[in-house]
């Protein structure tokens, strides 16, 4: 059974501006597709943002696991969270950040 480990924040339109989101996404994703294939269990990461132009730009980051165990490993390292908000800093504390954590539906 594969696990996702989901994390998700919001940036307000009015800081768009001082970030290319796109790009900003690509070297957190590229970053988590460089370090993590070395850690057991896991199967691949990926990030999105949102288009809905709602004012504000809904951001995702997201890696999956094989076993529970390799997720819980990855969740301690906090390796996902540290990175988003070295990319993300000035506009992201560690409070706005949304951190769940899904399992796969057979």
């Amino acid at each position: 059974m594969a696990y996702t480990y989901h994390v998700d924040f919001t940036v307000e339109n009015a800081q768009m501006e001082q970030f290319q989101i796109g790009a900003a996404l690509e070297k957190v994703v590229g970053y988590l597709r460089t370090l993590l294939p070395n850690q057991p269990g896991f199967i691949t990461a990926r990030g999105m943002h949102s288009l809905d132009g709602t004012g504000a730009t809904h951001l995702v980051v997201q890696s999956m696991w094989d076993q529970w165990d390799d997720l819980k490993a990855h969740q301690d390292s906090g390796l996902a969270e540290q990175k988003v908000l070295a990319e993300f800093g000035p506009h992201v504390s560690a409070d706005h950040l949304s951190v769940r954590i899904y399992e796969e539906v057979a």
